[in-house]
């Protein structure tokens, strides 16, 4: 059954064609010098998540599981879909074709053998105190799952093979368990310098890592010192080493080197070009400010590892209104130094292509069998901000909206201009609430609202009711203007006059410069939008029209 109505749950292949992002910022993850940070930055809705977790399969991410009772694991949405964007699945044809789209200098595809991903998103964990502690043990979770996955294929290898194979997934268990414990004894270290107390957590984690090369190092440590943070990321990185240790000598299917079908001997370690934990983190604008600051910080100051790549997914605008809100008084220029800071690249995504944007939306309307698709893409292509999710939404919403007010198709199949009115009074619906319920009250008022859209006088006859009186419409006018002042070059005033714009007395129509300047900021984003619903309202909303019930009140069941 086809889809008629699109989610917001992220895609490895969306329709806007932005795919090709998560490529290169897969590429970029294996190019980079560690410790490197990278920002994935855009509005909420701009397909940062789908960028990130195209990387993320792209570079041999696994989807998270979970065991469940008497039942199969349980996977993540969208995991059928990872075998075929993985630069390494297990179908030769798909490997093949994959490696042929990505285009990327074959040493390139050898670097899955030392490279560990993992996905972790703070949102889910904002309300722990600290949020290392569930970041080490995400960390510590997708470990174990791909490790036991490597056991179990090691396990199942030819039985010519099984001796040698044997004793080799023992060791491979023996590493494994090891950077388990390791990792344990870092999340029980985050506790103890949230409290200033690692001496015991330092001589737990000596003890897990005896036979680590650097033993001694810890065993010598004295952790009462100021340098408390310094040896916790010591500590860490001898855990990511392990790891990544662990995970290089023992490879595991799709991860035959050199194309071999059987299983390889290990290696003598990780590749220092190639050997690193790429950590997805998504959402982190959506998280509480003390939580937001906490982690960035952690992740300069104790995990910045030699052999660490961080891929962050946010809206920077809104992390600086949340470092404004947890340093109040402090500038939006230190603000913003303050974010650069942690960040060696930032690569924002791009809007999706107008091209994308119509298909997606005459699909859409095809499936409704809503008439007139040619006007209406060309109007939806201008009223609404290039922006996946809201693209979405918006068609998801006037669909809906038809199929519940459209009960004679026919009657509208011959009338474009209804129709594109239908979709005007929809847009004024969704991102004009107060103007709609107002004319959803009062539908005579939709001259006024023309009229001030116009510019028109207040003193030009309308067709109004004879009780409206004066008063009223003037205040009816104000308010349309107001709604509107960001794009109306004439609120509170006739267009070109000088009372209409005196920038000399720091006034625009009715507001202080200060003010429009600031009602222009908040609605910068919808400014292209209101300005075609503005041409719209001139094209389509003659000064005698009044406006039709159906728009209003459902029709009557046949």
């Amino acid at each position: 059954m086809a889809s008629y109505y699109r989610n917001d749950l992220w895609t490895l292949n969306d329709e806007f064609g932005l795919g090709r992002v998560g490529d290169q910022v897969a590429r970029m993850a294996l190019e980079v010098e560690p410790p490197f940070i990278t920002g994935i930055t855009g509005k909420w809705g701009a397909g940062k998540t789908n960028v990130m977790r195209r990387a993320f399969v792209t570079l041999g991410g696994r989807p998270i599981r979970q065991v469940r009772v008497l039942a199969e694991a349980g996977e993540e949405g969208n995991s059928e879909q990872w075998q075929h964007w993985a630069w390494s699945p297990d179908d030769e044809k798909i490997r093949k074709e994959r490696r042929q789209e990505l285009d990327w200098p074959q040493e390139y595809f050898r670097c899955p053998e030392g490279v560990f991903c993992v996905w972790f998103s703070p949102w889910q964990h904002q309300r722990e105190e600290n949020p290392l502690i569930p970041l080490v043990w995400e960390i510590q979770a997708q470990f174990q799952a791909q490790l036991e996955n490597r056991l179990d294929w090691w396990r199942r290898l030819p039985g010519k093979t099984k001796k040698t194979r044997e004793k080799l997934r023992e060791q491979c268990r023996s590493n494994g368990l090891a950077a388990i414990k390791l990792l344990e004894q870092v999340g029980s270290a985050v506790l103890s310098l949230h409290h200033g107390r690692l001496h015991a957590a330092f001589h737990e984690a000596g003890d897990a890592a005896r036979q680590d090369e650097r033993e001694e190092e810890h065993k010598g440590a004295n952790p009462t010192t100021p340098s408390d943070g310094q040896r916790f990321y010591l500590l860490f990185e001898d855990a990511v080493d392990r790891i990544l240790t662990t995970l290089f000598e023992f490879p595991g299917q799709g991860e035959k080197r050199g194309g071999s079908k059987t299983a390889p001997p290990p290696s003598e370690g990780p590749s220092p070009a190639s050997a690193r934990l790429i950590l997805f983190i998504d959402d982190l604008d959506r998280c509480e400010e003390a939580v937001i600051v906490r982690l960035l910080e952690s992740i300069k100051l104790y995990l910045a590892s030699h052999r660490c790549v961080f891929i962050l997914g946010l809206d920077d605008e809104a992390v600086l209104d949340a470092l404004a809100r947890h340093w109040p008084g402090r500038s939006q220029d230190s603000n913003r130094e303050y974010l650069e800071k942690l960040f060696q690249a930032i690569v924002s995504v791009p809007l999706p292509a107008p091209a994308r944007v119509r298909e997606t939306i005459t699909g859409q309307l095809a499936l409704h069998k809503i008439p007139h698709e040619a006007a209406l893409v060309g109007d939806m292509e201008q009223l609404l901000e290039p922006n996946p999710r809201k693209i979405k939404n918006f068609i998801n919403s006037f669909c809906a909206t038809w199929n519940l007010h459209v009960r004679d198709p026919e009657f509208w199949a011959g009338d474009e201009t209804e129709t594109r009115r239908f979709l005007l009074f929809h847009y004024l619906r969704r991102y004009h609430r107060p103007v709609w319920r107002l004319l959803e009250r009062q539908p005579w008022s939709l001259a006024i609202l023309a009229a001030a859209i116009r510019g028109a006088d207040l003193t030009e006859p309308l067709p109004l009711p004879e009780k409206i009186h004066i008063e009223q419409q003037r205040l009816l006018w104000e308010f349309y203007s107001r709604a509107f002042s960001h794009v109306l070059v004439h609120a509170g005033g006739e267009e070109g006059k000088d009372d209409g714009i005196a920038y000399g007395n720091k006034s625009l129509g009715h507001e202080s410069l200060d003010d429009a300047v600031r009602h222009f900021q908040e609605r910068q984003d919808q400014k292209r939008s209101d300005e075609y619903l503005c041409e719209l309202f001139r094209a389509l909303i003659p000064v005698d029209y009044t406006l039709d019930a159906r728009h209003l009140y459902l029709e009557p069941s046949p």
